[in-house]
C-alpha cells in the first residue's frame, strides 16, 4: 500500500461534506509559504523556529476568520525520497471557505523541471470555489527568501531545476487568474529586496497594488492579520488594506529589531503612468551592477541616476534606519521606497 500511494503526487487528507457548497464568495486569498530552504531563526524569546511554521499558523488563523471568502494556503516543503527510493508527498495545500476547512492535500512536484507554481495552479483550478460574486477580489501573499531578478542560482533546495526569478514569478501567479479575474487587487511579497524597479515592472500588468520591502526584511514576516478588514469593510480599497498591513508590521518590527526597517506600498495604477522612467532606472542599475545580484539592496536614491521625482508618486514608505553598524553614519532620515543593487 505504501508503494502504491507513493505513485500518486497528490494525497487527499481531508474533504468536508460541505465542499460542494454552492454559496458565493466575495474574495480569494492565496498564501504561498516557501520552506524548501534554510529558514531556521530564533524568535524574541530565543525559541528556534523553522520551516516558516509561524507563518503557516498565522495564515490558518486568517483563514478561520475569513467569513465571506476562500483562503488557499500552500506550504511548500523539501521533497526528499524515503530511503532514497520512494517519493513522498510532503508539501501541503489547505482550502478554507467561509472560515471552514473544506479540503487538505499533501502533494509533490512530479515534474522536477516544471515552471514555477505549475503544480500549485493546477491544484487551485481543481479545488477553487467556482461560485463568485460579481465584484470578486483576488489577493496573493508570498512568504520566502528574495526572489532574484534573474536565474542566478537555485531557489528550492530540493527542486533546483525549477527556475524562480521575477519573470517566472509573475508568469506563475498569472496562472491563478481566470479570464474573468483579469488581475490581483493586491500582491504581498514578504521577502527581502523585492521592492525594486524590476519587480514592480514585472507585476504592473497583474496587480493593482504591491506591498514589499525594498531592502532586507530579516526574516521578519509581513503581518496579514488585517485581511479581516475585508469582512468588516467589504468596500475597502486595496491601497488602504495594504497600508493597514504595512503599518501593523512596522509597529511590531519597531519593538523587536534594531536593524533597518523598510516597507513600501506601491500603487501600480499610479506608477504605470511612469513606466518609461521606471524602465530607465532599472536599466541603469543593471548595467552598473552585473555582478551584484546576490547583494542586499540599498536605497535607489543613493545613485545619481535616480533623479525621476515622478517615481515618488503612488508610493508610501515605512522606514527606520539601523541603530547600529559600520554604516550608521551614512544612514538617511528618509527612504525613497525603492531598492537597487549596490
Amino acid at each position: 500500500m505504501f508503494i502504491i500511494s507513493g505513485c500518486s503526487p497528490i494525497s487527499e487528507l481531508y474533504r468536508s461534506p460541505s465542499s460542494a457548497d454552492s454559496s458565493q464568495i466575495d474574495y480569494s486569498v492565496i498564501y504561498y509559504i516557501h520552506a524548501d530552504s534554510d529558514y531556521l531563526y530564533h524568535d524574541t524569546v530565543g525559541k528556534p523556529v523553522s520551516g516558516n511554521n509561524q507563518v503557516l499558523e498565522s495564515a490558518i488563523l486568517v483563514a478561520k476568520t475569513a467569513q465571506n471568502g476562500e483562503v488557499i494556503i500552500y506550504h511548500q516543503l523539501p521533497e526528499r525520497k524515503f530511503l532514497g527510493l520512494f517519493p513522498r508527498n510532503k508539501s501541503q495545500m489547505y482550502h478554507f471557505k467561509n472560515g471552514k476547512l473544506v479540503s487538505r492535500l499533501a502533494y509533490r512536484h512530479s515534474d522536477r523541471h516544471e515552471a514555477f507554481l505549475e503544480t500549485e495552479t493546477r491544484l487551485f483550478n481543481e479545488y477553487r470555489t467556482h461560485f463568485r460574486n460579481e465584484h470578486h477580489r483576488n489577493y496573493f501573499l508570498f512568504y520566502g527568501h528574495e526572489i532574484p531578478e534573474d536565474q542566478s542560482g537555485q531557489y528550492h533546495r530540493t527542486l533546483p531545476n525549477i527556475a524562480v526569478h521575477s519573470k517566472s514569478f509573475a508568469a506563475g501567479i498569472q496562472k491563478f487568474l481566470k479570464p474573468d479575474d483579469k488581475r490581483f487587487n493586491l500582491v504581498v511579497l514578504s521577502s527581502c529586496n523585492n521592492g525594486s524597479p524590476e519587480m514592480v515592472k514585472s507585476l504592473m500588468p497583474l496587480s493593482d497594488v504591491l506591498l514589499a520591502s525594498p531592502q532586507n526584511l530579516h526574516l521578519s514576516h509581513i503581518d496579514s492579520n488585517n485581511l479581516r478588514l475585508m469582512d468588516i469593510n467589504p468596500e475597502i480599497p486595496s491601497v488602504q488594506l495594504a497600508h493597514s498591513m504595512a503599518d501593523q508590521t512596522y509597529r511590531r518590527l519597531e519593538t523587536e529589531i534594531h536593524t533597518t526597517i523598510t516597507l513600501t506600498v506601491y500603487n501600480l495604477e499610479v506608477l504605470k503612468e511612469y513606466k518609461s522612467e521606471l524602465q530607465d532606472v532599472n536599466n541603469r542599475n543593471n548595467i552598473r551592477n552585473q555582478e551584484q545580484f546576490l547583494s542586499d539592496n540599498i536605497d535607489c536614491s543613493t545613485f545619481s541616476f535616480f533623479v525621476d521625482k515622478e517615481l515618488y508618486n503612488g508610493i508610501r514608505t515605512w522606514y527606520k534606519p539601523s541603530r547600529f553598524g559600520r554604516k550608521l553614519n551614512e544612514s538617511k532620515p528618509e527612504h525613497s521606497g525603492w531598492g537597487c543593487k549596490p
